[in-house]
Parts: structure tokens; C-alpha cells; sequence
């Protein structure tokens, strides 16, 4: 659900490598949503979000001060480091309630829609002009969704899709602020502070969902390393997606997270058992048919 960029130029260009890289990211993406929806409900989200977080920083210290020595603490942008911080924390939580209560194919084809809300957020917060065609294509977009979602069957949890929806407005609100974070601060940096907020964050929702009584059982030490893991593997999934946008550029990329739809479905059936139906197929192309034309239309305007 997040991304920092890092631009080095003693890096060249290596398109393919920059896409090994992004597979391998959205590969982890998915192993960290399998281990979420498998833990639920006997672990809370909050608690999940809380060893996230926490061991996700070692590994993100250690590289930060590797390149940037002592300063990498060092934020200019306050502000927009805040909001990234917000949006980010409340888009992770959304997305791990969404995948807690749907099937992970529904949760990831509902997440499709961030460039939808990007284009529109884009419009309300940085001002962009935004022409016709790509208004057109946010509209197909939303229909695609209606399209997904009714008729509405009992089997359906509504929260579920809320929760989706809202974590793909919270993502698209934390790429815009990451867009203009990029243009001051180290996007590691950023992502340290992020983290150790969410950790913090997490921590206070837990004493007030629980008062720290957690009801887990953290003698099994299996339960540990799957909590310590979730944490490394979301290292190594902004890891591999700031190597992806090192080696090849974003517009390259851009394509290859459409990936996430076969990715999401293939976990779905495999673990879950989930059931593709032909609704299903056809919102989801319907969605992709918009976002990929948002995406072509930004690029012919930049």
C-alpha cells in the first residue's frame, strides 16, 4: 500500500531488472495479505499493524544510515511528512480490515480504483487541470465498481467493500503527498518516520481496543515468528519497490502493477478457495480499461 523513491544516478537504467524487482514487490504484497487473512480473526488488526510496523524499521535504520549517514533523520517538508504519515497509517488499516472480511481478489480489484481517486484528488488538492477524457475515464471507472459489487448478495460483507474503498482513497491521498514529499526529502527518511509512528499509533489503539489485555497467545513461538516476519517482508516489499523505480521509470512500471489482479486472484483460489465469477471479470476489466487510460493520459499531458 506504499512507495518511496529513490534516485540515484550511478544507477543505470535496467528496465528488466527494474521489473524483476517489482514482481518480486508485488509478490510480498500478497504473502504479507495471506499471512493477514490467516491470522484473523484470532489475532487483532491492531496488534498485526503494531509487529508490522515495529520490525519493518531495523532493516529500513540500517540502509538509511548507510546512505545517508548521519543525517538520515533529516525531514524538511513537517507538513507534508504528517499527512503522508495520516493517510498512510489509515490506508494500511483499511486494507488489512478489507482483506479481513472479503476475498482478497474483491479487496485487491477494489484497491485498483487509487488511480481514480488520484485523478480526482488531484484535481481538489494540487488544483491540476484534469480534461475531459480523463473525467470520462474516472466515471467508467466508478461504474466498474457498481459493476463488481451488484447486485449485492448476502454473502457480501459491506464493511468489507467500505473498508476497501476507503483504503484506496487513503492511498491515493498518501501517493499525492508523496509526490510532493519527493521533491525535498529522502523518500527513506520519510519512511522511517512513518513507520515509527505506526508503531506508536498502533500501540495506543491496542491499549484502547483492549487496555493491552490482548487475549494472544505469545507463548506459541510459531505466532512470534509470523508476527517478526510480517515485519521484515514489509522491509524487503518497499525495499524491492524502491529498487524497481531505481532501474526503470515509473511510466515502465506503471503497466506491471495491473499484475496484482492475477496475483490477487491466484492467491484467492489457491488459499482461500475464493470463487471468480464472471461479474467479477467483467468489472475488473472495466476498471483496468480506466485506470490504464488515466495512466496514457498522463502521459500524453506530462
Amino acid at each position: 500500500m506504499e512507495i518511496y523513491y529513490l534516485n540515484y544516478k550511478t544507477h543505470q537504467k535496467n528496465n528488466r531488472l527494474g521489473a524483476l524487482y517489482l514482481i518480486g514487490e508485488i509478490s510480498t504484497t500478497f504473502l504479507l495479505a495471506s499471512i493477514v487473512k490467516i491470522l484473523q480473526p484470532d489475532v487483532s488488526i491492531f496488534i498485526i499493524l503494531f509487529f508490522r510496523y515495529l520490525f519493518c524499521l531495523p532493516l529500513l535504520v540500517a540502509y538509511a544510515i548507510y546512505t545517508r549517514g548521519a543525517d538520515f533523520l533529516k525531514i524538511k517538508n513537517i507538513r507534508g511528512l504528517v499527512l503522508r504519515t495520516c493517510f498512510g497509517f489509515m490506508g494500511l488499516i483499511m486494507w488489512f480490515l478489507a482483506i479481513a472480511k472479503i476475498d482478497i481478489s474483491l479487496a485487491t480489484a477494489l484497491l485498483m480504483t487509487m488511480p481514480i481517486f488520484i485523478t480526482v484528488l488531484s484535481i481538489v488538492i494540487a488544483k491540476e487541470h484534469v480534461g475531459l477524457r480523463r473525467l470520462t475515464s474516472v466515471l467508467l471507472g466508478f461504474i466498474g465498481v457498481l459493476v463488481l459489487l451488484f447486485p449485492i448478495t448476502p454473502e457480501l460483507d459491506l464493511w468489507g467493500v467500505v473498508f476497501a474503498l476507503l483504503g484506496s482513497i487513503f492511498a491515493a491521498l498518501m501517493f499525492v503527498y508523496l509526490r510532493i514529499l519527493g521533491r525535498s526529502d529522502p523518500s527513506v527518511s520519510t519512511a522511517i518516520w512513518y513507520n515509527s509512528t505506526g508503531v506508536i499509533l498502533a500501540g495506543a489503539l491496542i491499549y484502547i481496543a483492549s487496555g493491552f489485555d490482548l487475549k494472544v497467545n505469545f507463548a506459541d513461538p510459531n505466532l512470534i515468528y509470523i508476527l517478526v516476519s510480517l515485519g521484515f517482508l514489509a522491509s524487503f516489499q518497499q525495499f524491492f519497490l524502491a529498487q524497481s523505480h531505481i532501474y526503470a521509470e515509473a511510466s515502465t512500471l506503471a503497466p506491471l502493477h495491473y499484475l496484482s489482479i492475477p496475483f490477487g486472484v491466484g492467491v484467492g483460489i489457491l488459499l482461500f478457495g475464493e470463487i471468480i465469477t464472471v461479474k467479477f471479470l467483467i468489472g475488473t476489466t472495466i476498471i483496468i480499461i480506466s485506470t490504464y487510460y488515466i495512466f496514457l493520459r498522463e502521459q500524453v499531458e506530462s
